[in-house]
Parts: structure tokens; sequence; C-alpha cells
């Protein structure tokens, strides 16, 4: 039991180890797979249904074979639809189940004359697709060919030597490997071609944190020398000129937006990094009060999952912008920034004790309109409540997970 329970954890340590494609990628597969089987099953079962010319035990076993495929199919579909991923694993599991079903209808179907060993190419090219490893599909395929060779040997008529029927056998079996071949090198080309899409993402997301960083120890740090200048000046100043002291208070303020908004590229710099949204709006925040001397806090709740780097972004800028408006406009004192992550979205709300918005808020400025843009572009709805009964303003950005891809 214990050396069959490790053979076991080594083969599949092994198939793990073979299966090195991207799960974008296999989750596309899995997508074309289902409907590529659901057409496929669909003229099945019209065949099927059309001037059956079998006995009732073969309508029946072929019947019970494809109520079995369409469970397995609807199986993976509702999956699909949930948005659960679907892994190297599932993918082979379906792939042995699928070849067991089409070995079974040819069995049933009397063997090597049967029509039904086409359906093997395209399962075999699905696994060509699944897995990079030459030495993975080179298996698969010489297993799938092995168990068809020997059912058109000893099922039914049999393969005929005296008509070199042994010649059409071996032009099927070379044809499977040729269609594993030939899927196999198309998806070897894209992967060379997504790794160097991939590489000058990397390189440029690299550039911008080494532009984040310099704008960090040269312009940003100048304007909060300014400010501290323009502080002094507000201490030194006599408080009875009013007209001084409202100049020096509204410098103060335009050097502390402009350290602001010098922020961030250098904390967006910290998403393309890989860092959680949780943790670069907490520093962001941190960054915030220090900044304006406007107390805002963040609540988090639920658990984070894994976001791709454009709905993070999106994010982050949404609360930045809210941010800005809560000093620059809004005259507010607190801020209380609350990210959300449930079952089915994630909400962001940014909420200030400031005076509120205008009734004509949606035709001024760009601000808001460029939050909503982006929250729509990635799927996400975002509204923003001020006035009536409301103290302050608050803007809501939500994001179903429905509508998002799987994290970087």
């Amino acid at each position: 039991m214990v050396a069959a329970k490790r053979w076991t954890t080594a083969i599949w340590q092994w198939l793990e180890g073979n299966a090195r494609t991207h799960p974008d990628e296999i989750q596309h597969a899995a997508k074309v797979a289902v409907w590529a089987r659901w057409i496929f099953l669909s003229g099945c079962l019209f065949l099927l249904a059309y001037r059956p010319a079998i006995d009732l035990y073969s309508y029946t076993a072929l019947s019970l074979l494809a109520v079995a495929f369409l469970t397995l199919n609807l199986g993976l579909h509702v999956r699909l639809l949930l948005k659960k991923p679907i892994s190297w694993s599932w993918m082979l599991v379906a792939s042995a189940i699928e070849v067991f079903m089409i070995a079974s209808v040819i069995t049933i179907g009397n063997g090597f004359e049967h029509f039904f060993f086409v359906a093997f190419y395209p399962s075999l090219a699905l696994i060509a697709v699944a897995f990079t490893s030459i030495v993975m599909w080179v298996m698969w395929t010489t297993l799938v060919a092995l168990i068809y060779t020997a059912i058109s040997v000893f099922v039914g008529s049999g393969v005929d030597i005296e008509m070199r029927e042994e010649k059409v056998l071996f032009a099927r079996i070379l044809t499977m490997y040729l269609v594993v071949l030939v899927v196999n090198l198309i998806s070897r080309i894209e992967r060379i071609r997504r790794r160097a899409a991939v590489r000058s993402e990397r390189l440029l997301l690299e550039d911008r944190v080494r532009v984040s960083r310099t704008i960090h120890d040269t312009s940003a740090q100048a304007a909060y020398m300014v400010n501290l200048g323009i502080e002094s000046a507000i201490d030194l100043a006599d408080k009875s000129n009013e007209q001084l002291m409202s100049t020096l208070e509204a410098t103060s303020n335009l050097a502390k937006s402009a350290m602001w908004e010098l922020r961030k590229p250098l904390n967006m710099a910290s998403i393309f990094e890989g860092k959680t949204i949780g943790d670069v709006l907490r520093s962001h925040i941190g960054t915030f009060t220090a900044i304006t001397s406007v107390p805002a806090e963040l609540s988090i709740s639920g658990g984070e999952e894994e976001l791709d780097v454009e709905t993070r972004a999106v994010l982050y800028s949404v609360a930045h912008n809210a941010l800005t408006n809560a000093f620059r406009h809004a005259e507010a004192t607190s801020v209380d920034v609350i990210l959300e992550f449930d079952s089915a979205r994630i909400r962001l709300t940014v909420r200030d004790n400031g005076i509120g918005l205008p009734d004509d808020f949606e035709v001024r400025g760009h601000g808001i309109p460029n939050m909503r843009s982006d929250a729509e572009r990635i799927g996400g709805r975002l509204s923003v409540q001020s006035g009536e009964a409301l103290v302050g303003t608050a803007v809501v950005c939500e994001i179903p997970y429905a509508q998002l891809p799987k994290g970087d």
C-alpha cells in the first residue's frame, strides 16, 4: 500500500512538472473543448436518432454513453460558467474519460470499420494544448494509438491483411501523431510570443517603477521642502493680515496637493510589483494623512482574492481620486475607505464628511467621469452619493468577480 501510494505521488508530481501551460491558456482550451463537445454530441445524437440501423443492445449502450458524455461536458461547462478554474488535472481526467467513451463507441460499432475513430483527433489536439512537454503528449498519443490498434485488431472482423487495411490503420495512427505535433507546434509558437510580450511588459513596468522613484527622490522632495517653507512663513506671518494668511494657506494646500499627486505613481508602482490592493491602499492612505493632515482610515472585510494588475490599478485610481476630491474640494476633516470582498464582488467605498457635491457635479470637471469610465472598462459600476440625508460624499465602486480575469 505504501509503495503504491509512493508511486502514485511520483507519477502525479511528474505530470505536474510537465504541465507548464499558463492557467489562462488551459482555461481557454477548456472553453473551446466544451463547445466543441456540444457540437460533436449534437451531431452524434442526430445520427443516433436518425434512421438507426443497429440492434437494441447497441442502441441502449450508445445512449448510455451519450448521457455520460453529456453529464461530463455539462459539469465542465457549469464550472466554467461559475468562473471556477480548470486545471491541467481536470483536462487530463476529462480527456481520459473522453478516450474511454470514444473507444467504447468504436467497440460497439464493430471496431476498425467504424468511422468514429475521427473523434480521437480533436481529443488529442486538446492534450497537445494543455501539455507543453513533448514526452507527455507522445506518451498520451501512443497510449491512445495502442488502444485503437487493439480494438481494430481484436474487435469485429478485425484488420483484413489481404485488403491491406493495415496500411489504413497505420495512416490513421500516423495522423494522430501529426495532428498532435502540428497543434503542439502552433501552441509553442504562441507561448513564445506570449513570453516575449510578458518580458516587454515587465521591462515597461520596471521603467515605470524607476521613473516613480526618481519623481519621489526629486520633485516630491522639492515640493515637501517648499511646503515646509510655507508653513514656517505661516508661523512667522502677522496673523492680523487676513489676505496674507489666506494666500499662504492656499499656497500650502497647493503644495500639499502637488505632493499628494506625486505620490500616486510611486504607490502605483507597488501594484506593478505584485502587492495586493489592500496593502497598497493601506500605505497610500497613510501617506494621504501625513501629507494633508486629514485623518483617513482603511477597513477591509473578507479575504482578498488574487486580482489582475488592471483591476488593482482601477481600484487604486478610484480611491486616489476620491481622496483627492475630499482634500481639494470637500473641506473634509475625516475620510473612511472601506474595501469589501464577498463571494460575488469587490466593493470600494470612499466616504468623507465634507460639504458634499453641487447638483451639477456630473458635468463639472473630469474626475468622476474618469473614475466611472475606469470602473466600466473592467465590468464594474461607480456611483456617487451626496447631499440629502448623507453627510459629505460617498464614492462607491463595485466590480463583480464574474467580470474579472484571474490574477497575474
